[in-house]
């Protein structure tokens, strides 16, 4: 008897050892950076180096029919355009100033369509369109052209894309977590509010506090909002008539607020670095992820070598792996083009996707 006794404790025990694994695991593939399918990547080459022709510090980087547009932080140019096979510098443009086809300011970050460089001239409150083949023509003269936007005590845009017809801001807003202005310049109503708390912050301070980055497809008519310094990232779907959000990531670490005085700001300390950079193409976005705090982070540098691939449902595709950490990047659908910074150069390397 007692015998029978320990086989069924024996059976009971192993059941639930199993039950816990299996919940274990289920739990696992909820973290942001557990992907069941993960790529080390080994093909790659070097695309470009401004050894010969130093430029500005990269701050962004987009591709689109072959050519690549960084845009530079510090430097006489704002923008340079290099050809995505060749690796070959073919012009740099947009220079600050207030002169003839000069810019005050270059906002922060740009949208790069099938045949426009658009951008914000954000002190004057400014949505900058200009053609790249007319940038990238010797012979004729880029002219943008220049639309304002609505801006109140309310109503504060700061970052933008399009998709649509419409600019799709972040900012800082009394009510709902984004600002769009339809094709005739009006603001539309945006009801969706942040998908974490942000008590005891409310109205535009929240913008000011939790700050995002912003990119669409206008193939699938689509807008991604990813939250800094957090695993949070928002998919939403734009019609003709409105704005609907239809994906938020089952977040783990939103950001974390701390106190100074009587004013809010992020704990770097307590938030992880999480989302980084963030890269789409008309069928995936990609992220570069750390799960270190963000401070830690910053410490050790911000090259990351790990980049995550969602569909634009927010599904998990695949981890990649990269054999050299890179500070930023965007994607086609052959290559991951990645950043790489030293003391001698800047270098664009080509992933093999």
């Amino acid at each position: 008897m007692s015998s029978l006794k320990e086989m069924k404790m024996k059976r009971i025990l192993v059941l639930i050892a199993c039950i816990m694994l299996l919940m274990s695991c289920r739990s696992s593939m909820t973290d942001i950076d557990a992907f069941e399918v993960v790529t080390e990547i080994t093909d790659y080459d070097s695309l470009f180096s401004d050894k010969e022709t130093p430029l500005g510090v990269i701050v962004n980087l987009e591709v689109r029919n072959g050519i690549i547009v960084t845009e530079h932080g510090n430097d006489e140019y704002n923008f340079s355009f290099i050809d995505a096979s060749t690796g070959n510098l073919l012009k740099r443009w947009g220079k600050r100033g207030e002169g003839d086809n000069e810019f005050i300011d270059f906002g922060n970050g740009f949208v790069l369509t099938d045949s426009l460089l658009i951008f914000q001239e954000r002190m004057r409150k400014m949505i900058c369109s200009v053609s790249v083949t007319d940038i990238l023509d010797e012979g004729c003269a880029s002219i943008a052209t220049k639309e304002s936007y609505p801006y109140t005590v309310d109503f504060r845009p700061l970052i933008f894309n399009i998709v649509n017809g419409k600019k799709i801001f972040a900012g800082c807003f009394k009510t709902g977590r984004l600002g769009v202005i339809n094709s005739r310049n009006e603001i539309m109503e945006c009801p969706f509010e942040y998908p974490f708390s942000t008590e005891p912050l409310a109205g535009v301070m929240r913008g000011s506090v939790f700050q995002c980055k912003i990119k669409s497809n206008e193939k699938q008519r689509k807008t991604i909002v990813q939250t800094l310094a957090s695993d949070v990232f928002e998919i939403y779907q734009c019609s003709d008539t409105a704005l609907s959000r239809i994906y938020v990531s089952p977040f783990n670490n939103p950001p974390k607020l701390r106190k100074s005085g009587n004013r809010y700001g992020i704990d770097y300390d307590e938030s992880i670095a999480g989302l980084m950079k963030m890269a789409v193409s008309d069928d995936f976005i990609y992220f570069t992820y750390s799960s270190l705090r963000s401070n830690e982070k910053e410490r050790l540098g911000n090259s990351v070598n790990e980049i995550l691939c969602f569909n634009w449902n927010g599904e998990k595709v695949r981890k990649y792996l990269l054999p050299i950490p890179i500070t930023s990047f965007c994607a086609d659908k052959q290559y991951i083009y990645g950043i790489c910074n030293n003391e001698e150069e800047t270098i664009i390397y080509r992933f093999k996707l």
